[in-house]
């Protein structure tokens, strides 16, 4: 009776850590690819505070991604000049001043930069908007 209580103890602790194991990844920093951005970006909050960072990325990646529907569009920095965020939908300003609107953004997805006091992050669904500017070569 008892080695049958240690065993399956032993098996409920290795699916459990199996479980955790797996679980590793979640929260972490998405990787940048290695080369920097070359767009700078003005960001509010929905707290209303306002930051000025470089280098900006979404996911790691220069590029804004949502939902169009049932499909899904990826719009390069360089075709935008405004993102504006209200609850999960988004409205994409480009730069021929067409708008591009109700597409659904992922709220998992996380913005990136640096300031001149470090390095910065935000989760898309906790910002206002978003002004895109090519950085000064």
């Amino acid at each position: 009776m008892l080695r049958q209580h240690g065993i399956g103890s032993a098996v409920v602790i290795i699916a459990c850590s199996l479980v955790l194991m797996g679980m590793s990844g979640l929260g972490t920093v998405a990787p940048q690819n290695g080369a920097a951005s070359s767009f700078n970006a003005r960001i509010m909050d929905t707290a209303n505070n306002e930051v000025e960072i470089s280098s900006v990325t979404i996911d790691g990646k220069p590029l804004f991604q949502a939902s169009l529907g049932k499909g899904k569009v990826r719009i390069p920095f360089e075709n935008i000049s405004r993102v504006t965020i209200k609850d999960k939908s988004a409205c994409v300003t480009l730069k021929g001043s067409k708008d591009m609107c109700d597409l659904k953004i992922n709220q998992l997805s996380r913005v990136y930069g640096n300031t001149p006091f470090g390095t910065y992050q935000i989760s898309l669904k906790d910002v206002a908007w978003i002004e895109f500017s090519s950085a000064k070569q």
